[in-house]
């Protein structure tokens, strides 16, 4: 990887939690919409209090990234208390599937889904760090 450079990418988590998590904000944008048509089309309270929960929940779900330096990888979650690092060398094994790639430590085992792209471009910068010590296996289209 190149001299200090930061490599910004946005992921969601498994898919259960991203189903789940969506699901639940576009509820919200529903609701506001039934308030709405509820009055005939007249702007009343409770569509735009609803609305507004929605672009805040919706902004919260698009803030997740992972951001790779060259000694680790730091995960920013919805909330900040669910914000953790991987140090690159104590990955012991990346498996890379066709959505996304589970980073396996002697901790924990972290799935990420992420856009073709994107899981292209991180897996190649991962792979050139000089810390990461395993092997990547899996799809890699």
């Amino acid at each position: 990887m190149s001299e200090n450079k930061i490599h910004i990418y946005r992921y969601q988590p498994i898919l259960a939690d991203t189903v789940i998590y969506w699901s639940l904000t576009f509820v919200l944008f529903f609701a506001s919409m039934i308030g709405l048509l509820e009055e005939q089309g007249r702007i009343n309270l409770f569509s735009i209090v609803t609305f507004f929960i929605f672009l805040f929940f919706f902004y919260l779900g698009t803030r997740r990234k992972l951001i790779l330096t060259q000694e680790q990888i730091k995960v920013n979650a919805v909330l900040k208390k669910n914000e953790y690092t991987i140090d690159i060398s104590k990955i012991k094994k990346v498996l890379v599937g066709k959505y996304g790639f589970t980073l396996v430590t002697n901790q924990h085992e972290r799935s990420y889904l992420m856009l073709p792209s994107s899981k292209t471009n991180f897996i190649h910068h991962l792979e050139e760090s000089a810390q990461l010590s395993c092997m990547v296996n899996g799809y890699k289209k």
